[in-house]
């Protein structure tokens, strides 16, 4: 995997790398072989939750402690999490944006009263940090009373430039910059390290000579962001290597980000907007779009008044060309896209109003013009889908509707190649990548465009149990047969009381978790377990996943059974680390419900591919991808052990409405179908007689190497010019200063022509050598590399 990343990078060209590669298999390890393997280039590393940022950090302090190599990393999280008065607002990013030019005015001012008193010269700068007056005015500032944001303005400083007064980053903040790439600094340690300064200005400073920059899904695959956030960083795409992790979520981000939604609350806001700012537009010589804007707000705010009278709650298609004739056809003569431009410049003259009076720079004009814009694809592309649907909400005794309009898009591909085709290579890695070509077909619209290498589960089978429904399914046709029912329930009596410890199941959807709520909740409690149920709003999750993690602990007296979605909020992005989860069943095959904007999607996808390739990629990819999330929740380490269920016999068949064929090879091979009945024995044998194949910290003669007929080789006594008495005499001195390092660590006393690899330094050393210095090395399987610890007295 690594070499082929590397080859990969070498070869450039835009050229495509997709690795699937189940959980323990080392896959953030690939970022020390496209930074052994690039040039000049800078790795843009791509993730989906600001929760994996730590895992790079990590890898990038190991590339540190056991190389000589000391890449510089940096990382651009949302202001949600790193804004200094986050606390304070209601909207973080509304309210920075608000700050943030009232900052600039301040600035723009104090630089003027400076240039008063001081003079105008073309080197004059005006430093806040040294205006001790001005120090004092804003940090005696209380909360809702704050005329600027002390810490953007600490992180500005104000220049002269060609009789202009401009804006760049403080001495103070280039320092906290940097001092961000030469350390690696967490995001919980971010508010600190930054102090005084702007958190998301120093990230931003830091990345400007970093070799590796950590950005999410939109900073990359959303064009507004992407040509936005290069430009700010100082990133060329030809000069820039993509490492997406999760990239299996790929597809569904690049379709959001190139949808659009407009919602009635803004189309009333854009009226008042309009109303607000109609004297000042037409001292613009805005006349005319003025007018437009005049014509075709209400107009489309009526045609949302009739949708609410319908009241249709599920997604439904609607006509974009009666749409179109219903908004813009008043007029005479029909100018569709010159109205919208009229409607858009009209939004940008507007905006920058706002940002001159300090108001805040949310524009819903520009909202409605955006969407009005995107409302063309839906006329003339098949993959853009026009859609609305209505709301319902009880406020006091009253029942208030709102109608929502989108312009939905079917298709990543276009997107995806246009943004992997500008970067010097691209490098895509997920541990759900099954089927790999199928993925690629969706992302590339073609086969053979990435190079596709899928590695096998590292994690002993012995560890885990693989069973399958042969008879219950959730099929609509057989969902309420009295059999059926039966064979689904005894699986759930089988799983909930049969498995120790922590264990989740996995509904199709909640009206299925409601079906067997009553038959889990009276096993668990049965077996003595606490059910847990997944919450509807997302701000209970955290709640929720503590107590059960609780119930998960040794010392519980009562262990969880959680009753969740596949797909949900439960399903993937947590990690149920170590005794926190036992076993994981996914009831029923996780398919999409087949409403009409599904089938939708399905014809489009079986016009572009086929019938069997088309539906698959459109209906059953999205499906097995959930529920192989959902089971990639229970082993997340070697040492870990678990049963995994797939209660539905689709999984277990192969041609038809199976899709065994589909699963990860792994999965296909050690899988037992079994009926409900079965599967209680199943589990019991399992519980009582299997042996958890231990991953040990320290195993014995793991550092002597052996040939082929077992015979152990001599130990190495010298590599090179190095002799193996003078890196002993190197591992005791860092042993007398450190309790625990990686053996890596030896390079740091080395020079650089006499620096030997980890495979060198592993072969170099015996477990007896350690043992004589007081000392003990463990493998550690995930991250490759050797660590070496101080023997403590009760560890002898």
């Amino acid at each position: 995997m690594l070499e082929a990343a590397a080859e990969i990078v070498r070869t450039g060209g835009h050229s495509v790398f997709m690795v699937d590669a189940p959980t323990g298999s080392g896959k953030t390890s690939i970022l020390s072989a496209l930074l052994a393997a690039r040039n000049d280039q800078q790795i843009v590393v791509v993730l989906r939750t600001v929760s994996q940022v730590s895992i790079y950090l990590d890898e990038i302090k190991k590339i540190r402690q056991n190389t000589n190599k000391r890449p510089r990393v940096a990382y651009l999280v949302g202001k949600a999490k790193t804004c200094q008065l986050r606390d304070e607002m209601d909207s973080v990013y509304m309210g920075c944006d608000l700050l943030k030019i009232m900052t600039r005015q301040l600035l723009e001012s104090k630089m003027r009263e400076y240039m008063y008193l001081a003079g105008r010269s073309q080197d004059t700068v005006y430093d806040p940090s040294k205006d001790e007056s001005l120090l004092e005015l804003i940090m005696d500032e209380r909360e809702g009373e704050r005329s600027c944001c002390p810490y953007y303005l600490l992180s500005k400083e104000a220049y002269l430039l060609d009789g202009e007064i401009k804006f760049r980053s403080s001495r103070k903040a280039q320092e906290v910059g940097r001092a961000i790439g030469d350390n690696i600094i967490y995001l919980d340690e971010l508010d600190e390290h930054c102090g005084d300064m702007c958190p998301y200005e120093a990230m931003a400073l830091s990345a400007e000579d970093a070799d590796v920059v950590i950005l999410n899904y939109n900073h990359v695959f959303d064009d507004t962001y992407r040509d936005a956030m290069y430009n700010w960083l100082g990133l060329d795409p030809e000069k820039t290597i993509l490492l997406i992790d999760e990239a299996h979520n790929l597809g569904d981000t690049v379709r959001a980000v190139n949808s659009d939604v407009l919602s009635q609350f803004s189309v009333k806001k854009a009226i008042k907007e309009v109303e607000s700012s109609r004297m000042k537009a037409r001292k613009a010589g805005l006349n005319k779009s003025l007018a437009v804007a005049e014509q075709i707000l209400p107009r489309i705010m009526k045609f949302m008044e009739k949708m609410n009278e319908k009241g249709t709650s599920s997604e439904e298609w609607f006509d974009p060309h009666m749409f179109s004739d219903f908004v813009f056809g008043e007029s005479l003569v029909r100018e569709d896209d010159r109205m919208v431009a009229e409607l858009m410049n009209l939004g940008d003259v507007i905006a920058r109003q706002k940002e001159s009076g300090s108001e805040s720079s949310e524009m819903h004009l520009q909202k409605v013009g955006d969407f009005l814009f995107m409302l063309n694809f839906a006329k003339n592309d098949e993959a853009y889908v026009p859609l609305k649907y209505t709301d319902k909400r009880q406020v006091g005794g009253n029942t208030y509707t709102s109608t929502t309009l989108e312009i939905r898009n079917l298709d990543p591909s276009l997107q995806i190649e246009s943004v992997v085709g500008q970067h010097h290579a691209t490098i895509m890695i997920s541990g759900t990548f099954s089927p790999p070509e199928a993925y690629e077909l969706y992302y590339f619209a073609k086969n053979g465009r990435a190079t596709i290498i899928t590695l096998p589960n590292q994690f002993p089978p012995e560890n885990r149990l693989v069973l399958t429904a042969s008879r219950a399914t959730t099929q609509s046709s057989l969902r309420d047969d009295r059999d059926n029912v039966t064979e689904i329930q005894q699986h759930l009596e089988a799983f909930i009381a049969g498995v120790p410890g922590n264990v989740v199941v996995y509904f199709t959807s909640y009206n299925l978790l409601n079906q067997y709520m009553d038959i889990c909740t009276t096993v668990a409690k049965a077996a003595g377990k606490q059910i847990y149920l997944e919450p509807r709003d997302s701000k209970e999750v955290s709640s929720v996943l503590a107590r059960f993690f609780q119930a998960g602990l040794k010392s519980a007296t009562k262990p969880g059974v959680l009753l969740a979605v596949a797909g949900g909020k439960m399903s993937e992005g947590i990690d149920y680390r170590g005794e926190a989860l036992k076993g994981a069943m996914v009831v029923g095959l996780p398919l999409t419900a087949y409403t009409e904007i599904q089938k939708t999607v399905n014809e489009y996808y079986k016009s572009k591919y086929g019938n069997k390739q088309g539906m698959f990629i459109a209906y059953t990819l999205p499906a097995m991808n959930r529920a192989l999330q959902a089971l990639g929740r229970v082993h997340r380490a070697a040492d870990e052990d678990g049963v995994l269920v797939l209660c539905d016999f689709r999984f277990a068949s192969k041609g038809g409405m199976g899709v065994r064929e589909y699963l990860p090879d792994w999965m296909d091979r050690e899988m037992k179908v079994c009926s409900g009945r079965e599967s209680a024995q199943l589990i019991a044998d399992w519980v009582k007689h299997h042996k958890r194949a231990e991953v040990p910290l320290e195993t014995k003669g793991l550092l002597n190497v052996e040939t082929d007929n077992n015979e152990v080789q001599e130990p190495i006594l010298q590599t090179g010019k190095i002799k193996k008495t003078r890196l002993l005499n190197i591992l005791a001195k860092i042993a007398r200063s450190k309790e625990r390092f990686y053996l890596g660590t030896i390079n740091n006393q080395l020079k650089k022509e006499d620096r030997l690899d980890s495979t060198q330094l592993k072969e170099m050393f015996t477990d007896e050598d350690f043992s004589c210095l007081g000392l003990k090395a463990c493998y550690v399987h995930s991250i490759g590399e050797v660590e070496v610890k101080r023997i403590r007295k009760n560890d002898k």
